[in-house]
């Protein structure tokens, strides 16, 4: 699409005015926002001045952060030589503004002249025509009649001005300001680039005057910190409650641990599936490791109470933990296989969705799928090492169990 527009764009080209600049076909992405934003003001300088600082100094040294795809100021001032023209006195000159602009095309150029050969040095020559200063401009030569010359300063004045005067910045309290603002490149980590970029202004804030007044105005960071933080603490409440409601239906810390066990170890394998795949940790990938903490735990459930229940049966430990996994191993593998089907296929979904979850799916697959693993070769070995029969259980077991039968009865 975005090529249909431009041969478009190409072929309207022709009926546009010689002079006008060329059109700009640019296609959105949602990675083109800035994600970090930052305001320099000052009482002592002007725009032009703010201006010079924000492209020359914190442009220069920002664009180089990894992962930054464009530094944007905004507010900026372009230099610019403005022609002030007193229409009373072109009219008593009898000059017009087409007069002024072809004395303008015609002695502000800069053109080749030619060149200097000789036996070993060759030199170029052009004419360096290009007016820059004041001075020059209000010396320009609109036109000369019976030996009357007409200059620009006779007909108005030239000046150094700002380009666009038309759009200013304005902070609080009205002052004019300019912005910096980072935009990153798709697929980068946000975090790491706003972190050196506070960094990296430090450092550059120690260069400049003291009269430079900084704010940041937008930091989309802080909203992804935050975020993470409250899926960590999810992670914890989501362990914990495993942890509580396996102990209340095992009610013995010995059994418990064995299942528990295959929690972090799952989930420290889809840390690396993650380092593997190239992801990052980020609110996709968190939200996928809460939804896997209660997964991963029950295929090791399963394994652990077929082998509970033949050594409860009088078969000993390291028997029961041989047959109660040989006998499960199917339908581990089958749930396995069940749950990966249901999450895998998300990496196959295209446009935005299918790159917002791919990373959730594959954690979650991969993670159900170390969990197997773990059920199926760590939960037998700790089952037969660990679970014994008992002769007599805790009064707390004796207790719930009531509760327990009853409950079954109901």
């Amino acid at each position: 699409a975005a090529n249909d527009v431009r041969d478009r764009v190409s072929g309207a080209l022709r009926n546009l005015p010689t002079d006008v600049d060329p059109p700009i076909v640019a296609k959105s992405d949602a990675d083109s926002s800035p994600i970090v934003a930052m305001t320099i003001q000052s009482d002592q300088r002007n725009l032009l001045e703010l201006s010079r600082i924000g492209n020359d100094i914190f442009k220069e040294r920002l664009q180089t952060i990894p992962g930054v795809s464009n530094i944007r100021v905004w507010g900026d001032k372009k230099y610019s030589m403005k022609l002030q023209l007193d229409p009373v006195k072109m009219a008593g000159f009898k000059v017009t503004p087409i007069d002024v602009r072809n004395a303008l095309n015609r002695e502000n150029v800069e053109l080749p002249s030619g060149r200097i050969e000789g036996f070993n040095t060759e030199l170029s020559i052009r004419t360096a025509g290009r007016l820059t200063t004041e001075e020059e401009f209000n010396d320009l030569i609109i036109r000369e009649d019976d030996g009357r010359v007409v200059r620009l300063r006779d007909i108005g004045v030239a000046e150094l001005r700002p380009e666009n005067e038309r759009s200013l910045l304005r902070g609080n309290g009205g002052i004019p300001q300019l912005a910096v603002a980072i935009t990153p490149q798709p697929g980068s980590n946000y975090v790491a680039i706003a972190d050196e970029f506070y960094k990296r202004v430090e450092q550059i804030k120690k260069d400049l005057p003291d009269d430079l007044r900084y704010n940041v105005a937008l930091d989309t960071t802080v909203g992804i910190r935050s975020a993470i933080v409250e899926v960590e603490e999810t992670v914890l409440i989501a362990f914990g409650l495993v942890v509580l409601v396996i102990f209340v239906f095992l009610r013995d810390w010995r059994t418990t641990l064995i299942p528990v066990l295959a929690i972090p170890i799952s989930l420290i394998g889809s840390f690396f599936i993650m380092w593997a795949a190239g992801f990052s940790i980020n609110i996709l990938t968190l939200l996928a490791i809460v939804l896997a903490t209660g997964i991963v735990v029950d295929d090791a459930i399963v394994v652990l109470e077929n082998i509970y229940a033949k050594i409860e049966n009088g078969m000993p430990p390291m028997e029961a933990g041989r047959r109660g996994s040989a006998e499960i191993t199917f339908a581990i593998i089958s749930t396995t296989i069940t749950l990966a089907a249901v999450f895998l296929p998300i990496i196959f979904l295209s446009g935005l969705t299918g790159r917002l979850f791919r990373e959730f799916g594959i954690v979650v697959a991969g993670a159900v799928i170390i969990s197997a693993l773990v059920s199926l070769s760590l939960t037998p070995m700790m089952s037969a090492r660990l679970l014994k029969r008992k002769e007599r259980q805790s009064r707390f077991f004796v207790v719930t169990e009531r509760f327990f039968e009853q409950l079954a009865q109901r």
